[in-house]
């Protein structure tokens, strides 16, 4: 019977708050305390309280929860996340990657002012992020895209093709600083074409990016 304590007084607690500020005012409460760019200041407005009695129901609701400076660092982060998705080459990358895989896995890389915009990584591996560039002409009636691949030690090297299409190719495939690709079926790189399969099947730890 004691072990059931703490449980009924916890439903008592959400039964009251619901009472007190309205049906599912609590869920609205947790939810809003789970997004860190959200003040205190402003949980108190929609709540009619004060910024201290936030700060006492986060205490008392969410008490391992991060607070202060360590709130606001997971605000800054989370704004960086969203600049990083308003970059059109990486946003589309990351929509190409979140086709075929979790969320956790794809990763994000720190940088000194939040997140890279041209490096990722992808189960594991770390991934260039390119952009193809159309070479004018054709040969035999198939375009032809300049692959700039980078000096850094990566794993991978992920490139926007025209079209909505993509290459994802392992780094030590390509050769020099730049290469071209010839978007027929005879092509060494049309196996990359499109899939993530290269990086299923390449094990082992991926490279470091300071």
């Amino acid at each position: 019977m004691h072990a059931e304590q703490p449980m009924e007084s916890s439903q008592q607690k959400l039964t009251l708050f619901d009472d007190r500020y309205g049906i599912g005012a609590y869920a609205r409460l947790l939810a809003l305390m789970a997004q860190p760019c959200v003040s205190f200041a402003a949980m108190a407005a929609q709540f009619g309280v004060t910024r201290e009695r936030v700060r006492q129901w986060q205490s008392e609701f969410l008490p391992d929860a991060p607070r202060g400076r360590a709130r606001r660092r997971l605000c800054v982060l989370q704004q960086a996340r969203q600049r990083l998705l308003t970059d059109p080459l990486f946003k589309t990358f990351y929509r190409h990657a979140r086709t075929r895989f979790e969320p956790r896995q794809v990763g994000l890389i720190r940088a000194r002012a939040g997140f890279r915009t041209r490096t990722a990584r992808v189960n594991g591996h770390v991934v260039a992020i390119r952009k193809a560039r159309l070479k004018s002409g054709r040969s035999n009636g198939a375009v032809i895209h300049v692959l700039t691949t980078t000096r850094r030690t990566v794993d991978f090297v992920y490139y926007q093709l025209a079209g909505g299409d993509f290459l994802f190719v392992p780094w030590k495939d390509l050769p020099g600083v730049s290469t071209t690709f010839l978007d027929s079926p005879g092509s060494k790189y049309q196996q990359y074409r499109n899939t993530f399969a290269a990086a299923e099947s390449h094990a082992g730890a991926a490279s470091n990016v300071n």
